[in-house]
């Protein structure tokens, strides 16, 4: 065999190699190099969530059906991602502050993405506006229009949410979910 080959396919390996120690060396450098993130109060209470929680989901339909969250503490300490599980459905919440302000945006079955904000914080209840710079409109839409998450630290393994589902003929529809902590 020619030794031009060899001599190529030896490089190249020596390359990758190199190039493998240097990224597993520069992973503790960079997360040390990242900024602190300061986050709002309402974030800071949101981070309570953190872990798995299971339960049931009752709709003003009088529907009861399974329901899983996952909360996670996501880039860098800034974001905090909501997976959910509504009866073998799945849907994603991403929670972050804007300018100080926690804000969430759903990824919602309904196949649209609406924005809120935080209108009030008390010691057990997280409340959300919506925000209509997303550009769903009552009406027009189907989509969720309000959320709150209800977390008492005193019963820190139960979990309470609600939120509102406005129709396109501005009727609504209401759906209150009853977790509990899943410990490992």
């Amino acid at each position: 065999m020619p030794k031009t080959p060899l001599l190529f396919l030896a490089i190249a390996l020596g390359v990758v190699c190199i190039s493998l120690q240097g990224i597993a060396e520069d992973t503790p450098r960079s997360r040390d190099n990242l900024p602190k993130i300061e986050t709002s109060d309402a974030f800071n209470k949101l981070k309570d969530l953190i872990g798995d929680w299971q339960g049931k989901l009752e709709r003003s339909t009088g529907e009861v059906i399974d329901f899983k969250l996952n909360f996670a503490l996501v880039s860098n300490g800034s974001v905090i991602i909501e997976s959910a599980e509504e009866d073998g459905v799945q849907m994603i919440t991403t929670y972050k502050d804007r300018f100080g302000k926690l804000t969430a945006t759903h990824y919602c079955a309904l196949g649209n993405q609406p924005m809120f904000t935080l209108a009030e914080l008390t010691d057990t209840a997280i409340d959300f506006d919506f925000d209509p710079v997303c550009g769903l409109k009552e009406g027009e839409h189907k989509f969720v229009k309000d959320w709150k998450i209800n977390h008492d630290p005193k019963n820190a393994d139960v979990l309470v949410t609600e939120y509102l589902v406005i129709n396109e003929d501005k009727s609504l529809e209401t759906s209150v979910g009853n977790l509990k902590r899943v410990t490992k």
